[in-house]
């Protein structure tokens, strides 16, 4: 039996992500497939990297501190009087992200890894193409169960007819019909996979333009029973979409409005899971890193709690 874990996106709370994998491996289960999106993608490439929970822990907590984590867009307030003078808006995002993916690529390097194919253990992490709206995945293992129903999908169609008011019209229609890579620099895959609408800055790989994963799959179960897991632990923090304290600025605003917009798309691929774990992290804003070992020992805890229902659905005495 080979198991698989889908990390959700949140933010800062998904430093409880780091607690959930520790507490699975003192408890001796094996995770054989990893996914991860937004904030989750970072610790599921981490993880399948070959680095602890422990180690990712101490480069969160270390980085955050040094402030090396967020680089701001220090010219937020020029472009702000620009819009004022040209009614142009020329800002696409509040933290550029540079410094992040830095980070990112320079650790993966200490474990000799630049692309994804490089990883060993197997992942998975979704991202969005912002022109298309169209789910890409990419993953270091092959796809084994893909759904190639091509009756089902709409790969392959470009318009759609429809009637208004006796008026014939053309549309064309949203691809919904995922594309599959299994190779990407990795650096660059998880910075595209955090760039949270309005916060962050959308990451250009080659010609397209990327966003967060989270606009469309946030807590990615379906693509590791693709790659071949027999049984998925979800983890998310779906519990919070009434915590309200955070509504003070864009930041906690937009955050609040995406999770409204994608619940019920979240909702769908969560039914896939075997064990749904929710982690309630209230109070935790978007970008609120200084609770990082405090929602560790949450995850880990939430865990622990429940290690014998795990245990039971996954069938380990």
């Amino acid at each position: 039996m080979s198991l698989g874990i889908a990390l959700s996106g949140g933010g800062a709370k998904g430093a409880a992500h780091i607690g959930v994998l520790e507490a699975l491996k003192e408890n001796g289960i094996k995770i054989d497939y990893i996914s991860g999106t937004s904030s989750g993608s970072i610790i599921a490439a981490f993880y399948a990297a070959g680095y602890s929970p422990n180690e990712i822990l101490r480069l969160l907590v270390n980085n955050t501190k040094s402030n090396k984590l967020l680089d701001y867009d220090k010219s937020i307030g020029f472009k702000l009087m620009k819009l004022l003078v040209s009614r142009k808006l020329t800002i696409n995002g509040f933290i550029k992200g540079d410094k992040i993916e830095t980070l990112i690529r320079r650790y993966m390097n200490e474990k000799n890894i630049s692309d994804i194919s490089d990883i060993k253990t197997p992942l998975a992490i979704p991202i969005v193409d912002l022109k298309t709206g169209e789910i890409v995945y990419y993953s270091n293992k092959e796809i084994i169960n893909k759904d190639n129903n091509l009756l089902e999908s709409n790969k392959d169609v470009e318009e759609d007819e429809y009637i208004i008011k006796g008026v014939y019209k053309k549309a064309k229609i949203y691809d919904d019909y995922p594309e599959y890579r299994d190779l990407g620099d990795i650096a660059d895959i998880i910075r595209a996979s955090i760039s949270f609408p309005g916060v962050f800055r959308p990451k250009n790989i080659e010609e397209n333009v990327y966003i967060d994963g989270g606009v469309r799959v946030n807590t990615p179960v379906k693509i590791l029973k693709e790659m071949g897991a027999d049984k998925v632990i979800a983890i998310s923090f779906d519990c919070n979409r009434l915590d309200n304290k955070n509504l003070k600025n864009i930041i906690g605003i937009t955050s609040q409005a995406i999770d409204i917009l994608t619940h019920e798309a979240g909702e769908e691929e969560q039914k896939l899971a075997d064990i749904n774990i929710r982690i309630c992290a209230k109070g935790i804003s978007l970008l609120d890193f200084s609770k990082s070992i405090s929602l560790a020992r949450k995850g880990y805890y939430v865990i622990n709690n429940n290690i014998k229902y795990i245990k039971k659905k996954i069938g380990i005495n």
